[in-house]
Parts: structure tokens; sequence; C-alpha cells
């Protein structure tokens, strides 16, 4: 216990220096409440073990939010589970005054390592999955999967409690056969009746994750290899065996990483929810074969090696797959899907011959992508991050960017600042600060990025390529036009390889180009799983914005992207708007001028530019422009409210 505690200490110390005295504070108080609850349960206390847990967590449900409230801040959080972890872990420190033998703390090193090291490749199992789903597929998709895993865990609790009972009790030479073999048999009993309810009672009690049902009883079947992997984890853990728990935490980590980049990318959520089973399945039988394996010597090592080597390549095969467009082939369509932009993006090319509409299809990838390259705020290659770490001094600007900015510029003059390129300071308040703090901005933040925020203070000469801003510390963001100039110009390439036609989708902006007439469905903005309406786009473009994708409630108001130039904070008129232009660049920028706007002064821009336009004002009300001739159910009132 010494050897975990010291090591518990120094990790402490880097994620107090590296992240937050706070956070590293909160890891040593986990720390010693793990030593303490452990200790209790290797002595057999198991009312000690119990009562401490119920506390600890009862106290780390009041005290986090009352710290909150006093703060007003998430330090309040941390500090309020901090402070709950160290009032029942504190016994611990008495290990600390302990007579320490170094010679037993050396043998004991290697054992606390590899413990370790599993203890993090599980806790790297529960997180990375849902880092990679939401990067790679979406916060819709990631939602509906968080939904199923949370269901998961909770019938997941009898394979844990299962650990902490077998643990000690295996530690101690007693037999538990019986002990697992009822734990398998109500395992197995949990996860049937998961499969046979999940579609009867989803769909009544949860109607909006009625599309995450499959999920679930795919991941209700894992229940039963986790409580077999729960079993074989307490008997090698009582043998300290450790290592071998490491190596078989990591190879179904890697398993499960696979999954997610194969499966998820071929089956969708269902795919997902098979990567999640698969891991736990390999996990179970990783921690039955390793140990024999181990005992086979040199052709052991050999065949753990060969292992390991094949899910390295597998790892890399799927990354690669991820970074590039996936294609198929339906007779004359053919469909390239990927990432980029921070976004999905979808490429269907019309064209005879299947290799010819592939090759277009890549080099319309590689041309979105190069364009991004130019115009992140992120990427210090690009010319926008050079633009906005320049100051005030000229920053020298390809013929694209220049292009670029200036129909930024035309946009904020013709919606009269409501669009704005130099919003950027103010997104940054709302989705990272705000976010981070959980606290909504100071008056005094919002006047001084307001002072930031002005597209008269951003000069472009065209003529010798450059521009600059007049006040320092102002930044650009393309976030509202880059991603229709890229459709534009992704369409320009499909153009130039002559296809018969294509619609490119970046993260629902869309431009359909050629002679065929594509149905394009327009989302609603509160019920993920309906559309407004359905419209026919040939030869066109489609931009929709909206406070749906990216967004965080605090409290009971909405916190999203589109930010309002004029008073600094999130635009609450409406809750999306849908422009239809021919080119994307213009409806990519329409759409998010209109939005700020809001819905009586969005409809007289529309008119007067004689646009095909749909605005669903935050009332719920349904706002045509007079140029839309869609079908009815557009123009009627929409009657639905958030």
């Amino acid at each position: 216990m010494f050897v975990v505690l010291v090591l518990s200490l120094a990790v402490g110390a880097i994620v107090s220096l590296v992240l937050d005295p706070l956070v590293g504070l909160l890891v040593v108080g986990l720390s010693l409440f793990s030593i303490s609850v452990y200790s209790e349960l290797a002595k057999q206390q198991y009312k000690n073990y119990m009562w401490m847990w119920i506390g600890m967590r009862s106290l780390s449900l009041f005290l986090p939010l009352l710290i909150y409230y006093i703060l007003g801040t998430t330090a309040g959080i941390l500090a309020g589970l901090a402070v709950a972890y160290f009032a029942f872990g504190g016994k611990a420190l008495k290990h600390l005054h302990s007579n320490l033998d170094l010679r037993e703390a050396r043998t004991k090193l290697r054992f606390a390592l590899h413990t370790w090291g599993a203890d993090i490749s599980q806790v790297a199992a529960n997180f990375l999955d849902k880092i990679l789903i939401g990067v790679l597929f979406g916060m819709a998709v990631l939602g509906c999967y968080q939904f199923a895993y949370r269901i998961f865990v909770l019938f997941a609790i009898l394979p844990q409690i299962l650990f902490f009972y077998l643990l000690p009790e295996k530690s101690a030479g007693r037999k538990t056969g019986k002990i697992e073999m009822f734990g398998v048999l109500i395992s197995l009993g949990l996860a049937g009746l998961i499969f046979i309810f999940t579609p009867l009672v989803v769909p009544r009690i949860f109607p909006n994750f009625t599309e995450g049902t499959g999920s679930i009883q795919i991941m209700g079947l894992a229940i039963a290899p986790a409580a077999v992997a729960t079993i074989k984890t307490s008997e090698l853990y009582s043998q300290e065996r450790a290592g071998t728990v490491l190596g078989a935490h990591l190879f179904a980590l890697g398993v499960g990483i696979t999954g997610i980049m194969s499966l998820g990318r071929s089956f969708g959520l269902p795919g997902l929810a098979s990567s999640l089973l698969l891991l736990q399945i390999s996990l179970a039988v990783a921690l039955a074969l390793l140990p024999k394996l181990l005992r086979r010597g040199e052709a052991g090592r050999i065949t753990i090696s060969l292992l390991g080597m094949a899910l390295v390549t597998a790892l890399l095969l799927g990354s690669t797959g991820v970074q590039t467009p996936q294609i198929e082939v339906h007779g004359e369509k053919v469909k390239g899907t990927g990432l980029a932009m921070g976004t999905s993006v979808s490429i269907t090319v019309i064209d005879e011959n299947a290799e010819k509409a592939k090759m277009a299809i890549r080099s319309a990838f590689d041309e979105i992508n190069r364009v991004e390259g130019l115009m992140s705020t992120d990427e210090e290659s690009s010319e926008i991050y050079a633009l906005n770490h320049g100051g005030t001094d000229w920053t020298n600007l390809s013929p694209e960017v220049i292009h670029v900015l200036k129909k930024s510029i035309y946009y904020s003059n013709l919606s009269d600042g409501c669009f704005d390129p130099t919003v950027k300071p103010l997104v940054d308040l709302w989705m990272k600060k705000t976010k981070e703090l959980a606290k909504i901005p100071e008056p005094s933040e919002l006047t001084e990025a307001l002072e930031l925020v002005g597209w008269k203070n951003l000069v472009i000469d065209e003529n010798l390529g450059r521009a600059r801003f007049l006040k320092d510390g102002m930044e650009v963001t393309l976030g509202g036009i880059a991603k229709g100039y890229a459709i534009d110009q992704a369409c320009k390439v499909l153009e130039e390889s002559g296809v018969e036609g294509a619609l490119v989708d970046v993260g629902g902006d869309i431009r359909a180009i050629g002679t065929e007439t594509w149905r394009i469905g327009i989302q609603h903005p509160r019920r993920e799983d309906e559309l407004l309406g359905v419209i026919e786009l040939k030869n066109s473009a489609i931009a929709t914005s909206g406070d749906y994708r990216r967004y965080f409630l605090l409290g009971n108001r909405r916190i999203h992207h589109i930010i309002n130039p004029k008073d600094g904070c999130p635009a609450d008129a409406c809750m999306s708007v849908t422009v239809i232009t021919e080119n994307c660049i213009d409806a990519d920028a329409l759409s998010t001028s209109i939005f700020v706007a809001g819905p009586d002064k969005g409809k007289e821009l529309l008119d007067s530019l004689e646009i095909k336009g749909l605005i669903i004002a935050s009332d719920g009300r349904s706002i045509t422009s007079d140029l839309w001739d869609f079908p009815p159910e557009f123009s009627h009132g929409v009657s639905f409210h958030q």
C-alpha cells in the first residue's frame, strides 16, 4: 500500500503541474479512498466497505454542488469531489508512518505498476471510445451510443460486485466456483432480458432514442463476457499476476479501437455497439488464454508477439481507413465518405465509369482538405492562423483567402453586421471558456471581447494580397463561410473530371451539380429522428445554420456557436435557417447572417435578394421567403417548442 500511495502522490503532483492543482488533488484523494476501501475489502469487512462507499457517494453528490453554488465555477465541483474522497480515505495516510520493508516494497512495486497500468487501460477503454466516436461520427451518434452504454453500465454492476467479492475470497484461498457459476448465469439472464424487453420499453419511455434500440440489445450481450472477465481478473490479481491483466486490457483496448474504426464505419451505430461487445469478449478470452500461453515458454511468447503484431497492423489499417474516403459502388452511383473540416463528408458521383468516379471523389476530398489547410484557425501552417497571430502587422495571403475574406466583408455589409468574420473572440469566450467554467460570462468579459469584434477593423489590400487588423488581439473565423467555399471548390474539381453529376455534403451544407435531381431532407431542429420535410435539389446549393449541432446546456439555456456580434451572446431568435442558392458559399454565409438577424429581418433580406429560404423561429413559427415553392408542410406553422 505504501508503494501505491507514494506513486499516487507522485502522479498527483505531476497532474497538478501539467493540468490543474485541483485535478491533482482529486487524483490523490481518489487514491487514498481506494487504498482505504480496498483495505476493508481485503480484511473482509464488507459492512465497513459498503458504508464507506455509501458515505463517499452521498457526500460527493451534494458537496460539489454546494461548493459550485458558492464559488460559481467548475473548480468548486472538483474541490467538492476531492474533499469527499479525502473524508473517507484519510485513514490510508497511516501507511506513511508504518515500518517500511524496502525489500518487500521492491517486490511489490512491479505488481503495483502493472495494476496501475491495467486500471489506466480500463479507464482508457471507458473514455477513448466516446472521444473517437464524437470526433469520427458526430455528436448525434455519440449521444445514442452513450445512452446505450449507460444502460450497459447500469446492468454491468453485477460483474463489478462479483469482482469485489471474489478478490478477497480468492486471495484467502477459499473456493468460489459456485458463486462464479451463479454470477455467469445471472449475467446471461440479464443479457437475455435486455435483448427481449428493450424493443418494448425504450420506444415508450425514451422515444427520442428509438434508433438506439438495437445498440442497447447488442451492448446488453456484453454483460456475460464482462462477468467472465471480472472472474478471471480477480483470480489473476489474487495470484499477483497483474502484468497478465495489463496485457489482456491492452489487447482488448486495441480490439475495441479497431472495432470502432472498422465496424463503426461499415455498420454505423450497431457497428459501434458491436465494438464494445467485441472488446468485452476479447478481454475475457485474453484473460483466460494469456496465462496458458505464458506457461508455454518461448512458444507462448512468440504467439503473443504475433498476436500483438496482428493487432498493431489492424490498428494502422483502421487508422488509414479513417483518414481516406471510404468508397462504395452501387451501379452508376459511387459514394465516398470521410472526415474533413471537423465534420462528416459525403460525396456521391453519378457516372458509368466507376474508376473515373472514384478518382474524382478522391480529388474532391483532397480539395476540401486543401481549403481546410488554408483557412483553419487551429493549424499553425494555415494562412488564417498567421493572420490571427499577426496582430496589426500586414500578413501576406493567397488570392483564395483574400477572396473568401472579401466575400465575408460583403455579407457583413449586406447583413448590417449580423455576419462578422471577426467574431472569433466571442466564439472562444462562449464555446471554450464558458463551457469550461460552466458559468455565464461577466458583463466585463463580454465588453472586453466585443471590443475585439468589428469587421470594419479588418483591412484587406487585394492588390498586394495582404490583410491586417486595426486592433491588436482581433481574430477572424471563417466557420460561417469556409465550408461553403470548400464545397464549391470540390464541385469545380468534380466538374473538371467530367463526371455526369454529383452531390457534395459537408456537415449538412450541400451542393448538387449535373442534371440529376436529388431529394434532400431538412432536419427538425429539436427532434433528431425527424425531418421538417424533403425538397428537390438540382444544380444548386443548400445550407442550414442551427443551434442544435454544436451546443451545450447551461442550466436551461442553450449555448451554441452562432454568436450575435452586436450583443456578444449566442443568437436566440431562430432555431434553424435553411437557404438555397446557386453556390454554396452564398448559402453558407446567408444562412448564418439570417440566423443572427432573426425571422423578420431575415425574411426581408431573403426577399430583397430573391432567394429561397426557410426560417424556424425560436417560438416554433415557420417563416418562408416569397420564392419558397416547396411542399406545404414548410409553409404552415410547425407548432413545436423547445
